[in-house]
């Protein structure tokens, strides 16, 4: 099994569907770092891009399935429960997009009103998850980030990243912001904007966006075009990628 799933990734994303194809037969949970293994990661001075979407899956969402697949790239979904497009989930797993977990209701104060609550959320979309592909995700992306203000303390925070480690989890921030959840009002000043932070962000660029806007629909071809011409490989992220995390 191990060697197939080797194969698989040195076959392309595409080939893992014929694995979930397989487990979705079974009451098999399957591993996140075997649907996503770290064998995916670039060699060493490779200049790696992750495109990543927040709060999804929308309507949007099958829009931004086609243009990846046009291109043939691999992307991260950090998906919500509150939604009711969660079917979609399922095609970002059938089409082989790595599946974060973002959280169930994307309330700030009542996620990160307490520990409690903040795993009582998280376990919710975890499970959304689980009976839609099967896939137990082991990365996570905090509601506003690491360095969230809202709702949370700099303590609560710190704390919350140390515990969500301590259970399996490794959570993803990003140093490469569209600014389509901020009322960005073009493609091209999105992608202006893209350009600016990758200039700043060294070889490995992680690039927040949101399925949740249509801009995003319009200035993602740009985004991926541009990162191409630049000689960046494409990755979904998995457990041994590299973690941007965000400080206060």
């Amino acid at each position: 099994m191990r060697k197939f799933i080797v194969c698989c990734a040195l076959l392309g994303f595409s080939s893992v569907f014929i694995l979930l194809s397989a487990f979705a037969k079974t009451d098999t949970p399957i591993a996140y770092d075997i649907v996503y293994p770290a064998f995916y990661e670039a060699p060493k001075g490779t200049k790696v891009v992750y495109l990543t979407f927040d709060d999804g899956p929308t309507e949007h969402t099958p829009e931004i399935l086609k243009i990846l697949a046009k291109y043939d790239v691999p992307a991260t979904f950090f998906v919500v429960g509150s939604t009711e497009y969660t079917h979609y989930i399922n095609d970002i797993a059938e089409q082989s997009h790595a599946i974060g977990l973002h959280s169930y209701n994307h309330e700030f104060e009542q996620i990160y009103s307490s520990n409690e609550a903040y795993f009582n959320d998280l376990k919710k979309i975890d499970d959304i998850v689980y009976d839609l592909t099967g896939i137990r995700s082991v990365i996570i992306r905090f509601p506003g980030g690491s360095s969230v203000r809202r709702g949370a303390s700099k303590g609560f925070m710190q704390q919350l990243g140390n515990e969500v480690r301590e259970r399996g989890y490794q959570y993803f921030d990003w140093n490469c912001d569209s600014g389509d959840a901020m009322g960005i009002k073009s493609a091209s000043a999105a992608l202006a904007r893209i350009k600016s932070a990758e200039k700043e962000a060294g070889d490995i660029v992680t690039v927040l966006m949101h399925d949740t806007k249509k801009i995003t629909v319009q200035y993602l071809p740009g985004v991926i075009e541009y990162f191409k011409a630049l000689g960046y490989t494409f990755l979904p992220i998995c457990i041994a990628s590299p973690a941007i995390h965000h400080t206060w």
